[in-house]
């Protein structure tokens, strides 16, 4: 270790360590470490990098690497995630949002412009930090006949998603803490389309994730016995909800899609289809009502 610590000499130092302790993307999180603890962007370094640091800047990094060493997500660091070129909050109460459940906003957008460019109510299951649901207020943003709805049974998750709504000045996003469907009312509350990303891991697998992954929330990733039990559970309630020709989509874990079109087909959904991602896995699953 050197005596006096510049900017490029601990990145040096800090990405092969982070290497050796598994990090699989070690100077990157060094660099969005370092950027968060000197308070700049992360690009910015490079422009500063004989800069030395001050001793509560060492301590400060020291911290963020250690935890990082743990397993700790970068975005629970840093505090914040981008999602759909928006800065979404985060924390241990909340899964970090994947770049993959990207599709599933595209998807959505599709079908809402295609099928209710008109408006219709919107509702999100198990909406974590609100990433779904405020990306997509966000893009249909002044269009009042839409209605956003979004809803955990985890209060820390809602308390996180209302913050992010605020912050991304999209209050007319409205977050309802409810066990899936429990707190609507078949007899008044319609939806054009339900999105939901459910936990999907299988149970047997939780132990053998990723370090940083069993730092998320077990609550929005464990799917039960097969990974399916919210597939199966959102399929069957969601019928009483969707309005003639609304939709139901998925985000689905790899090799589930097939299984995920099943439950749909039994549960009497038509037009059930998927969407890619960049890897050419199945990642979205749609199905809708039929028109009546």
């Amino acid at each position: 270790m050197t005596s006096t610590w510049t900017v490029l000499s601990l990145l040096n130092w800090a990405a092969p360590y982070l290497e050796k302790h598994g990090s699989t993307s070690p100077r990157l999180d060094a660099e969005l470490l370092l950027a968060k603890v000197l308070a700049c962007q992360r690009l910015e370094l490079y422009l500063r990098f004989d800069k030395p640091l001050a001793e509560t800047e060492l301590a400060s990094f020291k911290e963020l690497i250690l935890e990082r060493r743990q397993g700790v997500p970068v975005a629970y660091l840093l505090g914040e995630k981008e999602f759909w070129s928006l800065a979404f909050k985060v924390n241990p109460a909340v899964l970090v949002p994947r770049p993959e459940t990207e599709h599933l906003v595209e998807g959505a957008i599709a079908f809402l412009e295609k099928n209710f460019s008109a408006g219709c109510g919107v509702l999100d299951i198990g909406t974590g930090c609100g990433n779904i649901i405020i990306s997509l207020a966000h893009h249909f943003r002044g269009q009042a006949a839409f209605s956003w709805v979004g809803v955990d049974n985890r209060p820390a998750a809602l308390a996180v998603a209302r913050v992010n709504a605020t912050r991304l000045e999209r209050e007319e996003v409205v977050f309802v803490n409810s066990d899936l469907f429990t707190a609507f009312d078949p007899q008044k509350d319609s939806f054009g389309l339900v999105v939901a990303n459910p936990p999907y891991i299988v149970s047997a697998e939780m132990a053998s994730l990723p370090a940083e992954v069993q730092k998320e929330p077990v609550a929005a990733l464990d799917g039960g016995p097969d990974g399916l039990a919210f597939y199966r559970r959102i399929t069957a309630s969601a019928r009483n909800f969707l309005r003639p020709g609304g939709g139901l989509m998925f985000e689905v874990g790899d090799g589930q899609a097939a299984e995920v079109k099943k439950i749909l087909a039994s549960n009497g959904y038509s037009a059930i289809s998927s969407m890619f991602d960049l890897a050419r896995c199945e990642r979205v699953v749609f199905a809708r009502m039929n028109d009546e």
